[in-house]
């Protein structure tokens, strides 16, 4: 083999392994662009900055209509022992893992988590939301006086169940000993609440 045979060879050779490595650095920078671009997304769904493409429905009881203020206690309520006490504990902010770190810290002091999710109503601009059925008033105010500035709401549930939603008012707990109401008294009624039937409707409070 002459030796312009040999350098055209080697040239041709020289030719097919850039282009190889030309069509490598194309396929694997798109694989890694894409990766990158789905890893943002994620992110800013993660973080609330973009809507998420689907939601799974979640069976979050319809607040009632809250124009007439929080809902009073139950006549005579006594608080319910944190160990009796189901929560379910919502993050209605975009910081991440909110819900989880609170409902260790609720788990901690003796309540029983079932769900720890992003709230499926979305966001809340408040510090905490505290939601429960009729029945699970007394629950309710037991695990308002843990969280500052928490208001009570009144929905439709049958159970006594409490869900506790943190919005980015959110500061944290109280410290324990600040956090309990008077074990045997009963629970003290926030100013201009009203009484709540045993259906859960409002009713005079004069009924």
């Amino acid at each position: 083999m002459s030796n312009g045979s040999v350098d055209e060879f080697e040239r041709q050779r020289a030719t097919r392994r850039r282009r190889l490595l030309e069509r490598q650095a194309v396929i694997f920078g798109g694989l890694i662009t894409s990766l990158l671009a789905l890893v943002l997304v994620g992110l800013a769904i993660w973080f609330g900055a973009v809507p998420a493409p689907f939601r799974v429905p979640f069976s979050t009881p319809t607040p009632q209509d809250t124009t007439l203020g929080q809902p009073c206690p139950p006549d005579g309520a006594t608080p319910v022992p944190y160990s009796q006490i189901t929560v379910n504990v919502y993050n209605g902010t975009t910081r991440g893992g909110l819900a989880a770190a609170t409902a260790s810290e609720l788990e901690s002091r003796g309540l029983k988590v079932a769900a720890r999710a992003n709230d499926p109503r979305g966001r809340y601009e408040g510090s905490t939301l505290i939601s429960s059925g009729p029945a699970g008033l007394a629950q309710a105010y037991s695990v308002a006086a843990m969280f500052p500035d928490a208001i009570v709401q009144l929905d439709a549930r049958e159970d006594t169940t409490v869900d506790v939603s943190l919005g980015s008012s959110y500061d944290g707990l109280r410290p324990p000993a600040e956090a309990t109401l008077d074990a045997g008294q009963p629970i003290p009624a926030p100013e201009g609440c009203y009484p709540v039937g045993l259906q859960g409707e409002a009713r005079p409070a004069d009924a």
